[in-house]
């Protein structure tokens, strides 16, 4: 372990610890205020809550999708003249990037100390 990151990790675990009974109390908060619908709180000199309506789910149209067990079930012959016409093509999938993950775990004995 980096000596001179020890304070920094102490100040993470312990953030962590009292962060994380104010969260779960927060979400259950939004959870309540949630159930009522969709309005607008506004307490002057404080701030403001905005519960907006739920979004359902909704068809946007159609697409075509290629069935990969028919499409292994076809002779070469069919794919080379569907790769021929451009109708199948490759294309390079790439994972999404992302910052390094910092996770920060408590004991569960801090946990209840907090």
């Amino acid at each position: 372990m980096n000596e001179n990151l020890k304070p920094t990790i102490a100040e993470l675990l312990n953030l962590k610890a009292q962060l994380d009974p104010l969260e779960a109390k927060f979400e259950a908060a939004k959870e309540v205020i949630r159930a009522a619908g969709a309005d607008s709180y506004d307490v002057p000199g404080v701030g403001k809550v905005i519960v907006s309506a739920p979004v359902l789910r909704t068809a946007k149209g159609t697409a075509i999708v290629i069935d990969p067990e028919k499409l292994e079930q076809a002779s070469a012959k069919l794919k080379a003249q569907l790769f021929t016409l451009g109708i199948l093509k490759t294309e390079t999938i790439y994972t999404r990037a992302s910052k390094s993950k910092v996770e920060v775990k408590l004991v569960e004995e801090v946990r209840k100390a907090a």
